[in-house]
C-alpha cells in the first residue's frame, strides 16, 4: 500500500485524491436499479450472477484529516461484490452492489501495524517491520476477537460460493437457512458470509465455525464440489517449522430435503486421516515447504494438490515481518513442482508425482480413468488440466492489473515508485503467455482395504507398506493450448474428460504485459481435441476469440443450456471494461453465444471501470450452477 499524506487538491471537495498508479474508486448501487438491455437473453438463462473482486472497488481512501491513503497493489483494493438479478424469462437484469471492508477502512484509518496486504508497503522501513512483529504479536489475541464481532474486519474478497456448508454454530448465529449462504472466500482461513440479495456483511468466520478440527492458516480460494456425493473439498495448511496438512470435505452442500431435515442438524464432517498432515516428516519425501497455492484438481477418487516452488520464507513466518505476501514468496526453480495425491475413499496420501518446476493460479477440469495394457492389464491414470508458467513473473506482472491503461505513476507523489522483485538478476521483465498443459499421472495406487496397508495406529504403521504407496513418480505433460487464463469448463462435465474451456486470452489491441503495459484481457475459447498456439490472429485457429479495441474482459462464466446436447451449449457471461481514445470509461455485462463466442446480450453499468476476477452463477432457485 502507498500512502500519500499531502498535496491532495481535492480537500475541500471532501473527496479522495486520484490515485498516482492509475487506480479508481468504483460507485456501489446498494439499492437494485433495472439494466436496459441491449440485445436478447436466451430465454433458459435465469438466476443470479455473482461477481466477486481480488481487484476490488476502492483504492483511495479518504483520512479524516483530509489526506488520501492510496492502495498500491490491486489485490488490495477494498473489497466489493457485485449481483446481477438476471430472466431470461422477461428480459430483465437488475443489479447491486456493496462495498464489503468498511472494517479495514476504518483499521487503515487508524493506521493499523497488524494489517496484512499482498503488495508491499515501500514506506516501512527495517524498524518499522520490526515493531510488525511485535504488533502481530501481542495483538493476535485482540483481533480474534475484533474479527469475531466486525464482519468487515479483514479482506475477503476472492471467490464467492453460493450454498456454502455453514454448520449448525453458524446457521443458529446468523439465522441463514441450510444451503442459503453466500460465502466470500481467500487464500487465508478467513471467510465472510453476506447476504444472498443484499451483499450486506452479516459474519466473518473461519473453517473452525463450522467443525473445531479443522485449523490453520491457508487454504484455497477455489474448492472443488462433487455434486454426485454433495462433497465440499478443500484443504489446510499450519504453518511453523514443520508444517501440517489436511484435507477435508464437508457435506451436505445443498438444502436437505424436508422429511430429512428432522434427522440431520448439522452438516457431516468427514475429515482425512491425520498421515496426510505429517508429509514433510516423511523419510521417503524431501522436507516439505509451504507454497502458495491458489487452487487444486480432484477426480472421483483423488485429491491432488499441488506444491509449487513458489515458497513462503522462513514457513510463512515472515509475512508478519514484512506485513505483506508478496515479499514472503521466493522463486526456487532448483526444485521441482510436486503433486501429492490423496485417496478420497481412505483419505491416505498414496503418492506423489515430480514435475519440471512452474507455477500456476488456476486449475481446470481433472478426471480418472483405468486405461488398458498389453496382457489384459490395467493402468490407473489421472488426467488434470492447469493453466501453467514457466515460472513467477506472472505475479510482478499482477502489480498493472486493474490501472487504467493512461495511468502513469508520478514520482513526484510516491516514492520509490517500483517495487517488482527482480528475478534471477533479470535487467527486463519477460512474461510469456500461460501454456496450457494436460498433465498425466500414471500408475496411481487404486484402493485398497485398510488394513492391508495401513494399521490402527501412526506408532504400529508398517514402514515398508508405506514405503511402497509412496514411492516418487514422474509427472507428463501436454501442452494443449496456449494463452488462456481463470479457465471454465461445462461444468456438467466435472470430474469427466471434457472438450471445451473457455477464459481469458491477452487482448491483441493493447502492449503486452511484459512490455510494462496495463494488463488488458479478451474472451477466448479453446477446442482441447484441436492444439492452439496462440496465434489469435489467425482467422483458421481452432479457438474463438471476442476482442475489441479498448475493452478488457473479466473472467468468464460458462452457463449451459438446461436442454443442451453439445458440451458448448450454453453462454458465456463476463464483465467488459472499456475505455477511450479520451479516456472516459464504461463497463458492461457481455453475454455471449458459448459455442460461436458471437454476442447475443450486453448491458451497461455506468461509467466506470469494474474490475473483478470470479464469480458463480445460481439458478432462480438458488441452487449452484457454476461456481469458481
Amino acid at each position: 500500500m502507498i500512502t500519500l499524506a499531502e498535496n491532495n487538491p481535492n480537500r475541500e471537495k471532501n473527496e479522495a485524491a486520484p490515485s498516482p498508479v492509475g487506480f479508481r474508486n468504483i460507485p456501489a448501487f446498494e439499492k437494485p436499479i433495472e439494466l436496459e438491455i441491449y440485445g436478447k437473453i436466451p430465454s433458459w438463462v435465469n438466476g443470479v450472477m455473482y461477481r466477486s473482486g481480488t481487484c476490488a472497488g476502492r483504492y483511495n481512501i479518504l483520512l479524516e484529516n483530509g489526506d488520501t491513503f492510496h492502495v498500491g497493489h490491486p489485490f488490495d483494493g477494498l473489497a466489493m461484490l457485485h449481483r446481477f438479478e438476471i430472466s431470461g424469462e422477461d428480459q430483465r437484469i437488475r443489479y447491486n452492489s456493496r462495498h464489503t471492508s468498511h472494517g479495514v477502512e476504518r483499521r487503515i484509518g487508524k493506521r493499523d501495524p497488524t494489517l496484512l496486504t499482498f503488495g508491499p508497503d515501500p514506506c516501512k522501513t527495517i524498524f518499522g517491520r520490526i515493531q510488525s512483529i511485535y504488533h502481530h504479536i501481542s495483538k493476535f489475541g485482540s483481533n480474534a476477537a475484533l474479527q469475531e464481532n466486525d464482519p468487515e474486519f479483514d479482506m475477503v474478497n476472492v471467490t464467492i460460493t453460493p450454498n456454502f456448508p455453514l454448520g449448525e454454530r453458524l446457521e443458529e448465529e446468523t439465522g441463514i437457512k441450510r444451503g442459503e449462504a453466500v460465502v466470500v472466500k481467500r487464500d487465508a482461513n478467513t471467510l465472510q458470509v453476506v447476504d444472498k440479495d443484499t451483499l450486506k456483511p452479516i459474519k466473518m468466520f473461519t473453517y473452525g465455525h463450522v467443525s473445531e478440527q479443522l485449523n490453520g492458516q491457508l487454504c484455497a480460494s477455489h474448492h472443488q464440489y462433487d455434486e454426485e456425493t454433495d462433497e465440499y473439498i478443500n484443504f489446510m495448511v499450519k504453518l511453523g517449522p514443520i508444517p501440517s496438512f489436511q484435507t477435508f470435505s464437508l457435506g451436505p452442500y445443498l438444502p436437505l430435503p424436508a422429511d430429512e431435515k428432522e434427522n440431520m442438524s448439522k452438516p457431516d464432517v468427514r475429515l482425512h486421516q491425520p498421515i496426510w498432515r505429517h508429509l514433510g516428516a516423511w523419510k521417503t519425501l524431501e522436507a516439505l515447504k509451504p507454497s502458495y497455492i491458489h487452487s487444486f484438481s480432484m477426480t472421483k477418487n483423488y485429491i491432488i494438490i499441488p506444491n509449487f516452488p513458489y515458497y513462503y520464507s522462513f514457513g510463512g513466518l515472515s509475512a508478519i515481518y514484512y506485513s505483506c505476501a508478496y515479499q514472503t514468496f521466493y522463486w526456487d526453480e532448483t526444485r521441482h513442482t510436486l503433486f501429492h495425491v490423496i485417496d478420497r475413499h481412505t483419505g491416505y496420501h498414496v503418492a506423489t508425482y515430480e514435475a519440471d518446476p512452474c507455477f500456476s493460479f488456476h486449475t481446470a477440469n481433472a478426471w480418472d480413468e483405468d486405461i488398458e495394457l498389453p496382457g489384459g492389464r490395467k493402468e490407473r491414470v489421472i488426467f488434470m488440466d492447469y493453466c501453467t508458467y514457466e515460472n513467477t513473473d506472472i505475479i510482478d506482472a499482477s502489480f498493472e492489473l486493474g490501472k487504467s491503461p493512461t495511468g502513469k505513476l508520478d514520482l513526484d507523489l510516491v516514492q520509490p515508485a517500483c517495487f517488482i522483485k527482480n528475478t534471477d538478476g533479470k535487467k527486463e521483465r519477460k512474461l510469456s503467455p500461460s501454456q496450457f498443459r494436460r498433465y498425466r499421472l500414471g500408475q496411481v495406487p487404486v484402493s485398497q482395504p485398510e488394513a492391508e496397508i495401513w494399521s490402527s495406529s501412526w506408532s504400529n504403521l508398517n514402514i515398508s507398506s508405506f514405503t511402497k504407496y509412496n514411492k516418487r513418480r514422474v509427472a507428463s505433460y501436454t501442452v494443449i493450448g496456449y494463452d488462456i487464463e481463470m479457465p471454465r469448463f461445462n461444468p456438467k462435465h466435472n470430474l469427466r474428460k471434457h472438450r471445451y474451456c473457455w477464459g481469458l486470452c491477452e487482448s491483441r489491441f493493447a502492449p503486452p504485459y511484459a512490455s510494462g503495459g496495463a494488463i488488458v484481457n479478451g474472451l477466448i475459447k479453446l477446442d482441447l481435441d484441436q492444439p492452439y498456439l496462440g496465434l489469435n490472429t489467425d482467422e483458421a485457429s481452432p479457438a474463438k476469440i471476442w476482442d475489441y479495441p479498448g475493452c478488457s474482459c473479466a473472467e468468464p462464466i460458462f452457463v449451459p443450456s438446461p436442454e443442451g446436447i453439445n458440451e458448448d451449449d450454453g453462454v458465456i457471461m463476463s464483465i467488459v471494461n472499456t475505455v477511450e481514445k479520451d479516456g472516459s470509461e464504461s463497463c458492461f455485462l457481455l453475454i455471449l453465444e458459448a459455442a460461436s463466442m458471437k454476442e447475443v446480450a450486453r448491458t451497461t453499468l455506468g461509467k466506470f471501470n469494474a474490475v473483478t476476477l470470479h464469480g458463480s452463477f445460481t439458478d432462480k432457485y438458488g441452487k449452484s450452477i457454476a461456481v469458481n
